[in-house]
């Protein structure tokens, strides 16, 4: 079984059983397909000691489901949901049928929370348009007339582009080269991967926060969710020693359904995709960024993964989307904002602020950034329209509500705002917001 990534199907046949019953091992087929689910299909009884029938009818969540492979690799399903199968009297075995949330390739684990991991490895689509490789250099050589040839050449350990070290943990961005060595077609692809590196075992509940938290990172900066393709795990437990004394690790993969996009045209990896922000565009102030970002205390998580939501590219409009918007900015306000403002202006604590006060201080606060125009945004239309979608209230009240195309574009125009507030959220200056506005090519902020 080869290593592939959450984009691909993987089927694996083998047999399956509990770890409370090692001896009761059946037959069955794990089947992975992206966008959709982890199913194992088993012929046969899991538990021992009960009938088929008693097996059938009373199955339960399992916690965990060893495996073991045709290809002699150790399988581990977690979370485990009896899902169809069928229970048919003339036959001498029951088919079971379970959906299960995490697959892990290379080992057994009983709980996300084992602490058996020291290393990870993650790949993101996009995340290499987002931070340039840089693995792969060409030469072109000439004589007098004409070129003569060309080269490419590439280090085996790849290319290092940064570190930052979160807590415990030190995150590493490095370019790496995949080359497949085919004399006649010879293949070279480069890519942008991170490691996350720890001295002490961590779980992998641990690793898959602070992979999710930067995928977070990454959806922000590139207007769309993105999710990990391929996500693979070292044990310190687990080596081959060479005779030089090296410890090679042996690479143990983990698998949730992917509902990503995957870049299956190679011709988009030579149109940028259309950034927010680059990697190059604020490399003196990442590891700052990147530090403020996993520090957040965790009541702020929420808020953050509706304001990523809130400013993500999407193919089709509602007013559902305005009210979002809205919801996001008022939401930021509450949090970041409410407070000073009241003790600032001597107002009490339990007065609420009206949108109209919102949206007019939100508005001066990054009035700065001229590019941008904020100074445009009619506060009257977004405030009629906030209630006139919010109430359904009679639209001869909110004469100034707008719908439809004119809907649209003020949405476009409090996003900008919205996606200020995110970028001083995590730790940017007006003055780094406009830099940052005039490098982008979003046409978020351009329109």
């Amino acid at each position: 079984m080869r290593f592939t990534e959450m984009t691909e199907q993987i089927i694996i046949k083998g047999y399956w059983w509990l770890p409370s019953s090692p001896d009761t091992a059946v037959a069955g087929i794990l089947t992975y397909t992206p966008n959709e689910s982890i199913v194992l299909e088993l012929v046969g009884q899991l538990k021992s000691g009960i009938s088929a029938m008693e097996e059938f009818i009373n199955r339960e969540e399992e916690g965990v489901i060893f495996g073991y492979s045709s290809d002699a690799k150790d399988i581990s399903l977690l979370n485990c949901y009896p899902s169809g199968g069928n229970l048919n009297f003339s036959c001498r075995f029951p088919i079971q049928r379970y959906r299960c949330q995490h697959l892990i390739i290379g080992t057994h684990i009983e709980t996300l929370d084992n602490p058996l991991f020291f290393k990870t490895q993650i790949e993101i689509p996009y995340l290499s348009l987002w931070a340039t490789p840089n693995s792969i250099e060409t030469t072109t050589f000439f004589n007098e007339k004409q070129i003569e040839k060309y080269c490419i050449s590439f280090k085996p350990e790849g290319f290092h582009i940064d570190t930052v070290d979160i807590e415990e943990y030190t995150l590493s961005i490095d370019g790496a080269v995949n080359y497949k060595g085919d004399y006649f077609e010879p293949k070279i692809k480069q890519k942008t991967v991170i490691s996350l590196t720890n001295k002490s075992d961590y779980s992998l509940r641990d690793v898959l926060g602070k992979i999710f938290l930067f995928e977070q990172f990454l959806s922000f900066a590139a207007l769309k969710p993105v999710e990990s393709s391929k996500i693979v795990l070292y044990d310190k437990s687990k080596y081959q020693q060479l005779e030089n004394g090296t410890k090679h690790f042996f690479p143990i993969q983990y698998i949730r359904v992917y509902h990503g996009t995957e870049i299956k045209d190679e011709q988009n990896i030579t149109k940028r995709w259309s950034f927010l922000f680059s990697y190059d565009t604020i490399k003196t102030e990442f590891k700052t960024i990147l530090k403020k970002w996993y520090s957040e205390q965790a009541d702020i998580a929420p808020i953050r993964h509706h304001l990523i939501e809130c400013v993500s590219q999407k193919g089709t409009f509602s007013s559902v989307d305005f009210l979002v918007i809205i919801q996001a900015i008022e939401g930021f306000w509450w949090r970041f904002r409410d407070d000073d403002y009241k003790l600032e202006n001597h107002i009490p604590s339990r007065r609420q602020t009206h949108l109209n006060t919102i949206l007019e201080s939100l508005i001066n606060e990054f009035n700065g950034i001229a590019i941008l125009k904020l100074d445009e945004i009619n506060i009257q239309e977004i405030v009629y329209s906030r209630h006139y979608f919010s109430h359904f209230v009679p639209k001869d009240k909110k004469p100034f509500a707008k719908d439809g195309l004119e809907l649209y574009l003020l949405t476009s125009r409090i996003r900008k705002l919205l996606i200020c507030c995110l970028l001083n959220f995590i730790g940017f200056s007006n003055n780094q917001i406009e830099d940052i506005v005039k490098k982008s090519d979003s046409k978020f902020l351009h329109d």
